[in-house]
C-alpha cells in the first residue's frame, strides 16, 4: 500500500492518489489509459511526474486495492480507503481537475466497468458535484 501519511492536502502525490486508485480498478495497467493522460498533459498539470504516478498507481494495483478488479460492487473498506484519499484533495480546482480525468479515464477502454463507475459517482458525491458541474467546469476551460 502507499504511504499516504507525507503527503500534504492537495499535494500532487495527494492527487494522484485518487486518479491511480480509479486506474486499479483493473488488475493490469491499460496503456490506453496512460496514453489518454499523457494527451491530457494529466501529470503536468498534477505537478507530478509520469514515473512516480504509475509508481502510486502499482503500488494501489498490488496492495489493498487490489481487490477492486475482482469485485464490482464497492464494501466499506473500499469506501474508507476511497474516502481517506478524496479528503486529501481539497481545493475546488484540484477536485474539478481529478473528476474530469477520471471521467476520462473511466471511459478510456471504451466500456465503462461498474466499479469504475461507482469509483467516479463516489468522487462526484463526496465533493458535492453533479455531471452538470463536471460539464460546467470543462466548458469553463475550453471558453477561457
Amino acid at each position: 500500500m502507499p504511504k499516504r501519511a507525507p503527503n500534504a492536502a492537495d499535494s500532487p502525490e495527494a492527487m494522484a492518489h485518487v486518479l491511480a486508485m480509479v486506474m486499479a480498478a483493473q488488475s493490469e495497467v491499460d496503456l490506453r489509459e496512460v496514453r489518454l493522460l499523457e494527451q491530457l498533459d494529466a501529470f503536468k498539470r498534477m505537478g507530478i511526474s509520469k514515473a512516480a504516478f504509475l509508481r502510486i498507481a502499482d503500488d494501489y494495483r498490488s496492495g489493498k486495492c487490489r481487490d477492486f478488479s475482482r469485485h464490482s460492487w464497492m464494501n466499506n473498506d473500499d469506501l474508507e480507503l476511497i474516502d481517506e484519499a478524496l479528503d486529501a484533495v481539497q481545493e475546488t480546482r484540484n477536485r474539478l481537475l481529478l473528476c474530469r480525468l477520471a471521467g476520462c479515464l473511466i471511459t478510456a477502454d471504451g466500456k465503462v466497468e461498474e466499479f469504475e463507475h461507482q469509483f467516479y459517482d463516489r468522487m462526484l458525491l463526496h465533493w458535492g458535484y453533479t455531471q452538470s458541474s463536471v460539464a460546467q467546469a470543462i466548458l469553463a476551460e475550453h471558453i477561457a
